[in-house]
């Protein structure tokens, strides 16, 4: 019998319950549309592992021809210790699979798969033994790899059922040199172990980088990939892309005509309608010269890829502001890593010459914004975006108008000036601020990445990353820390204040130049972290990131997992908390 990929799932037997009956079976099966002899396990039909070729670590339980309701899936845990995944699954969802989807498989094991059904009007429970396959080896440098691994340092009671989609970069050194990245992206348990990973010949059928995983309202996956380089004609584009996490594609589009460089940020409105972040391809300067700009465009796209909305930051900013691109260290400039720059820094002059392209520079046609997340407030239809270069966070609406700027004051001019935020204290008493910081309880963020409304809070979250912070580099290195923190902002009286933080006191350990997220979780009443590109710069080993969830009441860490990486100087990007109860529901 020919097998395709590793589809030959079990040959164990497994138990079958049915109301006043009990039996063993022994099957197997191969993917659809190949020739098959074995038996089908319990009372469906075959199973398939990884039948869209997506992930290896996902199965279909085919339905065999039976009309089946009330399912319920329990994919179990591996020893005495470990986790069990458990979801129902909608109507809808066993329609469009012609089956039961299987989600949380681990790898290179034969999984204990319990099901439970009604089958005619009785109750069905089955247990299925599937096989899977190792996680694939990662060859670079022609060197053969393994994955990343997962420590759990700590995990509270009540926390044991999170799974978190860590979403990670396998770049080479000196990238501008290599224009190739490797998407990593696995969703872990508490114990650390791999339950979901995506095989990455999927979305990497161009050079680039794949960004921006979440989980979306419906349960399901997007994400975008971009390229490191882009010609006009005859060449693949950026695209973004939607699929269920058992593998099956709802769309794959390549970015609208006239827009470039995806990466960074896709974000999902209320609507259903997607915030993109691009930069726009032969864009006409004031002066009459035509660049392709760099990270500093957002596009709103509906359901069917058309762009709705614009926002041009280069008409709503000011791309001349230079105030922290000269503070910045240059080996880190994210996505361009370049250790041999580390510590560098550079004059006004040298950001004004720079030649155009995804380099830190002044002025259109250059990195001189690098927005790398988009938060959308529905409560006045306005976005929130933050710009790695700007070291600020900047509220715009729909007309294109800066509602507030979350950021140091120096070199803000004219009506942008006024709309930075004045910080405050609990009481809301101004504190004294300079250029570099201000007295009290209160920082600004610098070179921050993520900045999330949380409605339910009437606050922004942000993981300020911290280089450059004060504006300038501090006499060690290892005087940077990050740090998760929150604002409260007073669009009435355009004040801020900060309301929580957490890092500072973890110290360079903690401290990453670029990537990682903060976002409030409203289940667990948390803050999540990822302090996704700590050691980047330092040592002949490779990073070690940080997975944090901590109570912000007392900052209490609940869960803690230290996330072991392949090569020197390789930044995770982000991580996210995913919810398998709602992969499957409707």
């Amino acid at each position: 019998m020919k097998m395709k990929r590793l589809c030959y799932l079990m040959l164990a037997a497994s138990s079958l319950t049915l109301t006043g009956f009990s039996t063993q079976v022994i099957a197997g099966g191969d993917l659809p549309g190949t020739s098959s002899s074995a038996i089908p396990q319990g009372q469906l039909g075959y199973v398939y592992v990884d039948p869209y070729k997506f992930s290896p670590l996902v199965a279909v339980i085919d339905l065999g021809g039976k009309s089946i309701s009330d399912v319920k899936v329990t994919v179990k845990g591996k020893g005495k210790k470990g986790i069990d995944i458990q979801y129902p699954v909608g109507l809808t969802q066993l329609n469009t699979h012609s089956g039961i989807p299987v989600f949380g498989l681990y790898p290179d094991y034969l999984n204990r798969v319990e099901v439970s059904y009604k089958l005619a009007g009785k109750s069905v429970t089955e247990e299925y033994k599937i096989r899977t396959s190792a996680l694939p080896h990662l060859h670079i440098d022609g060197n053969a790899r393994t994955q990343y691994e997962y420590e759990p340092v700590k995990v509270a009671k009540g926390f044991e059922d999170r799974f978190y989609l860590v979403d990670g970069q396998v770049i080479p050194p000196n990238i501008r040199d290599h224009w190739d990245w490797i998407p990593t992206q696995n969703i872990i348990d508490t114990n650390g172990d791999v339950r979901w990973h995506l095989n990455s010949d999927v979305i990497y059928d161009r050079p680039g980088g794949s960004m921006s995983f979440k989980q979306t309202r419906d349960g399901k996956l997007i994400f975008g990939q971009g390229l490191m380089f882009e010609l006009h004609q005859g060449f693949q584009v950026p695209y973004y892309a939607k699929y269920d996490f058992i593998g099956k594609p709802i769309f794959k589009r390549e970015l609208p005509r006239g827009f470039n460089g995806f990466s960074h940020e896709i974000t999902e409105m209320p609507n259903g309608h997607l915030l993109l972040r691009v930069g726009k391809r032969d864009y006409v300067t004031p002066d009459g010269l035509k660049v392709d700009t760099v990270r500093d465009h957002v596009i709103e796209v509906d359901q069917n890829g058309d762009v709705v909305k614009v926002w041009d930051f280069n008409k709503i900013l000011d791309p001349m502001r230079d105030t922290v691109l000269k503070s910045l260290d240059m080996g880190a400039v994210c996505l361009n890593v370049d250790v041999s720059k580390a510590g560098e820094t550079k004059t006004a002059e040298e950001l004004a010459s720079e030649p155009y392209g995804d380099v830190a520079g002044v002025g259109t046609g250059r990195n001189w914004l690098h927005i790398n997340s988009i938060g959308y407030d529905p409560a006045d239809d306005s976005i929130i975006v933050s710009s790695r270069h700007q070291s600020a966070v900047i509220k715009v609406g729909r007309d294109n108008k800066v509602k507030w700027i979350l950021g140091t004051p120096e070199g803000w001019k004219g009506e942008l000036a006024a709309k930075v935020l004045k910080p405050v204290d609990t009481k809301g008493r101004a504190l004294k601020c300079d250029a570099k910081g201000c007295e009290g309880n209160f920082d600004w963020t610098w070179t921050q990445h993520t900045a999330w409304p949380v409605p339910d809070r009437g606050t922004v979250t942000v993981f300020d990353n911290g280089d450059g912070r004060g504006l300038e580099q501090p006499a060690l290195p290892t005087m940077k820390y990050s740090r998760g923190v929150e604002y409260k902002v007073d669009m009435g009286k355009m004040t801020v204040q900060q309301t929580w933080e957490y890092g500072k006191e973890r110290g360079y350990e903690w401290y990453s130049p670029i990537t990682s997220i903060t976002e409030w979780q409203a289940d667990h009443k948390t803050m999540f972290m990822a302090s996704a590109s700590a050691g980047l710069l330092e040592g002949d080993k490779a990073p070690e990131h940080w997975i944090t969830e901590v109570d912000p009441k007392s900052n209490e860490v609940k869960v803690e997992i230290k996330v072991k990486t392949l090569m020197k100087h390789e930044p995770g990007y982000r991580s996210t908390v995913v919810h398998p109860e709602s992969m499957f529901n409707r």
